[in-house]
């Protein structure tokens, strides 16, 4: 049997019956509930109430007791009696105040409780009592209200949310609560203040993080203050799509005007053409045929950006321009890649050039490398030059018949050295503006596209030997040979470029030279895109620098740690993209198959099958690759028909199941 106190519990106060004092006399050990003890310090006890009990329904009934004498008090009577003293009061005087018996245990809890509940008119300190000037109450009276009012528009803002009925005149106190929901939707758990948001919306929606991150997302879709393909992706990595006031002015500020004249050779007197997607605005690469030579040019973004400008610091955060279906966001600001920087006909452009000779039966060259000033003549799209290719009454058939055929040559001396020939085709897609999806699928076999893209890989590998050959630090691009042989005998299509792919290394970046085994060159440097890739224009200055017997600008530690955080960071936006073109392809299945009239009845090729989880497959009409449950009788490299059952936007994934063989 033992005495009922009330004691303060973490931020609740409760009764609970005392077993025991410590012999120091600095702790207790009380009982909590029917079963639970707990050891708690002297100060934590606010009342003896002088009065044991036998088991714990007393101190439930004394509980009950107390709890229910708080309606008869009123604080505020008894502050107005007790205000004119000055003395520290007692729990006894407040309860004799309020009109309640100071000497029953009952009272004296009632009162305490009270006081803890609301302490507006007397608050404790050092286990007294004190009223509280006027001013004082009048402060937290007006606090109190402005709380409460606080409190009022949030239940309001979450109801309202709730119904999607956001009122458009928001009070900055709903504002800010907005936001976090915002924030919250986009960012999930990595929002700082998730804990508040997921506050807030557990009001209306229960359950995990994710279903409430979700909810909140679609709740502000419907209210219309966040789109419904909103690229969270790009927020989430804190890539910024602008570009701040004093970058722009800084751009616009740049000049074209070439100071080295003398330095530079001037080849705008050649034929000069461009090849690119038809709607490219940033033209970086460029060629000329002049007899039997080819040059090869790439604009020269260094000599126009200066080393450690606000625009240069900005490009090396950036790391890379981010590509998606219906956003792109730049790595330099557009007065440089759509105007100065970018190889528009007509317009005289400094570049970094490679002039080609072909030697030994066209499978080498002989180069050297120029800082030029070129002007394009024409910029053709890939269309156009496929059918100038197979036109021989065409003016440039000749002269880009010439380049295909040289490049043709440098793509089997490659392979010779072991390259892949892997002509995965290319998934395009366009987000128009009116929300319509335009999807494409482009084949890396098309005559012009393989002939650009071989120009670029003989740029890339002569620039690299370049700085080996002269010692110059830059980024090589480093690929081991597969642990594995290669399935190099299987027919080509889907199964043979996934089974290649699991086998092959991922490539490295290394000061140091060597092979890239995935190309067939040694050497390799990536520097053909300066208006979309920062490495790219490190490059670019380095050779440039070493061309005018100029002191290089990049120690090899400088380019060491340049270009490791640069791949790290280039890796992030290379999985936006594909995050990206992954939604907006699902998107498009989703209006053709499920909602359109498509027939749904998708061909793929099975790549694996396990019996016991999905396997993947890559559809036959589409370079998308997804998982599915096959049955036992079928394996890889088999076609078959696919059903598609549903699509999933937020997770970007999609629901097949197995029709039959093909």
């Amino acid at each position: 049997m033992g005495e009922i106190i009330l004691v303060q519990l973490g931020n609740r106060t409760s009764f609970c019956e005392l077993l025991s004092e410590h012999s120091n006399g600095k702790r207790i050990r009380v009982k909590i509930g029917r079963n639970k003890e707990a050891k708690l310090p002297l100060n934590r006890v606010l009342l003896h109430t002088g009065t044991n009990c036998k088991s714990h329904d007393e101190v439930i009934s004394f509980s009950t007791r107390s709890r229910a004498l708080m309606n008869e008090i009123d604080l505020k009577i008894a502050w107005e009696y007790l205000s004119g003293e000055e003395k520290t009061l007692s729990s006894r005087h407040i309860a004799e105040a309020c009109g309640l018996d100071k000497s029953d245990p009952h009272a004296i809890a009632a009162v305490l409780l009270c006081i803890e509940e609301d302490d507006t008119y007397i608050h404790s300190i050092d286990g007294g009592f004190f009223c509280r000037t006027a001013e004082s109450i009048e402060t937290r009276v007006q606090k109190m209200w402005e709380d409460r009012e606080r409190k009022k528009e949030i239940s309001d803002l979450i109801t309202n949310l709730d119904r999607n009925e956001l009122s458009p005149n928001l009070t900055k106190n709903q504002e800010s609560h907005l936001n976090h929901i915002r924030e919250y939707a986009i960012h999930g758990d990595r929002y700082s203040r998730s804990g508040r948001a997921i506050e807030l919306l557990s009001q209306i929606k229960s359950g995990s993080n994710e279903s409430i991150q979700i909810y909140a997302y679609n709740k502000l879709t419907e209210c219309g203050l966040l789109d419904l393909d909103y690229p969270r992706e790009i927020a989430i990595a804190e890539i910024p799509r602008t570009f701040d006031r004093d970058i722009l002015l800084e751009a616009n500020k740049l000049t074209d005007d070439c100071h080295l004249e003398d330095e530079i050779l001037d080849l705008t007197a050649l034929d000069t053409f461009t090849i690119d997607d038809q709607n490219t605005i940033d033209r970086d690469d460029a060629f000329s045929v002049v007899d039997e030579t080819i040059w090869i040019h790439i604009t020269d973004i260094s000599s126009l950006i200066p080393k450690n400008s606000k625009i240069d610091s900005e490009a090396s955060s950036r790391v890379a321009t981010l590509y998606t279906p219906d956003i792109t966001v730049p790595m330099l600001p557009p007065s440089i890649t759509e105007k100065m920087g970018s190889l528009d006909p007509g317009q005289d452009r400094q570049c970094l050039s490679i002039k080609l000779d072909a030697i030994s039966g066209e499978s080498h060259f002989d180069w050297s490398i120029h800082h030029t000033k070129i002007r394009s003549d024409k910029s053709l799209s890939y269309l156009q030059a496929d059918r100038i290719l197979v036109d021989p009454n065409d003016p440039l058939h000749q002269r880009l018949s010439h380049v295909r055929e040289m490049m043709r040559h440098h793509e089997t001396s490659r392979v010779r050295k072991g390259a892949l020939e892997l002509n995965r085709p290319q998934l395009s897609i366009k987000v128009l503006e009116d929300k319509k999806i335009e999807v494409k699928v482009l084949q890396k076999t098309s005559p012009s596209r393989s002939m650009v893209a071989e120009l670029m890989i003989a740029y890339n590998g002569l620039i690299g030997t370049y700085c080996e050959n002269n010692r110059i630090s830059v980024p090589f691009r480093i690929q081991s040979d597969p642990e594995e042989s290669l399935p190099l005998e299987m027919p080509e299509g889907p199964l043979k470029w996934y089974s290649i792919g699991k086998l092959l290394r991922p490539a490295k970046v290394s000061t140091t030279g060597g092979i890239h085994s995935g190309l067939g060159i040694e050497n390799y440097v990536q520097s053909s895109s300066p208006l979309r890739r920062y490495l790219d224009l490190i490059v670019q200055r380095q050779v440039v620098e070493h061309l005018h017997s100029r002191p290089i600008g990049y120690t090899d530690s400088e380019i060491s740690t340049i270009a490791n955080v640069s791949d790290s960071q280039f890796r992030t936006l290379r999985r936006i993209e594909n995050d990206r073109i992954k939604y907006w392809f699902l998107k498009y299945l989703n209006s053709q198959y499920l909602e359109g009239t498509a027939a749904n009845n998708l061909k793929a090729v099975i790549l694996e099958n396990f019996e016991d989880r999905p396997s993947n497959f890559e559809l036959v009409d589409f370079p998308y690759r997804g998982k599915c449950h096959f049955p036992s009788t079928t394996k890889p490299g088999d076609q078959c028909y696919l059903k598609l059952n549903g699509i999933d936007l937020w997770h970007k994934t999609a629901q097949f199941s197995f029709e039959g063989t093909a």
